[in-house]
């Protein structure tokens, strides 16, 4: 391992679980819990947001991991995972798409790469391998009881400094941490956090363990891309087929 970690319009449908809404962040713009129903939306991908949502979850040919490692002085059993990259290409917008490691780390995805930012609802996870794609972080959670931890999550998204990298010159123009959060109701455990080949899953949120992966994990991507402009907001609806 590279580095070790320390201490849509209208309503759609009723799911037990979240579903796509919101946006903030510097440069950016707009164990078990108890069943709770949450109400969701469509998304860009309309009436096929909810089933590309319940779809998610563990592969049934899972890829091993070449590295794991628990986070020393984690609370929450965090673990971080090593990956072997899986094929990535672009894959028609909205379609079904299977990954090799839960949560996501690499593999094929959508040509549309979604704001980075916060969303409210789920969003399909062939938009935000994309951001991984793009050498971002993307912070997912399953738990329907953690509006506190949540909170502390969009605070993580929203003040974590942009990157070097993305401020050539130390010009930083429009771009923005490449970090996002969404609902992911497919996960095995509460909360993750994906980059480009790697993975941290934990029972609970600690900010500084989230944060510093990714101090460590931004930026694995083949593309170089900080900016929102031409990303799409998948919390709005997108054409019908």
């Amino acid at each position: 391992m590279r580095a070790r970690l320390c201490l849509i319009p209208g309503l759609l449908a009723i799911l037990a679980a979240p579903g796509c809404g919101g946006d903030d962040g510097p440069g950016t713009t707009p164990g078990t819990e108890s069943p709770k129903v949450v109400q969701t939306v469509n998304g860009y991908c309309n009436d096929a947001t909810p089933g590309l949502i319940a779809a998610a979850g563990d592969p049934e040919i899972a890829t091993a991991p070449v590295a794991e490692e628990p986070v020393e002085g984690s609370v929450c059993n965090a673990v971080v995972r090593t990956y072997p990259l899986e094929s990535a290409s672009h894959v028609p917008v909205c379609s079904s798409v299977t990954y090799g490691t839960n949560p996501p780390s690499s593999g094929h995805h959508y040509g549309l790469f979604p704001k980075f930012g916060s969303y409210d609802y789920a969003i399909p996870r062939g938009f935000w391998v994309h951001a991984l794609e793009h050498g971002g972080v993307v912070i997912t959670y399953s738990c329907a009881d953690c509006d506190d931890e949540v909170a502390e999550a969009r605070n993580v998204v929203k003040t974590q400094p942009i990157e070097p990298a993305c401020c050539p010159g130390g010009d930083c123009g429009d771009a923005t941490n490449r970090m996002l959060l969404t609902p992911d109701p497919g996960l095995p455990t509460r909360w993750a956090v994906s980059g480009w080949g790697f993975t941290l899953t934990a029972d609970c949120f600690e900010p500084a363990v989230f944060k510093s992966f990714a101090d460590s994990y931004r930026g694995q991507g083949p593309e170089l891309i900080c900016a929102n402009t031409f990303a799409v907001d998948v919390s709005q609806p997108g054409p019908n087929p």
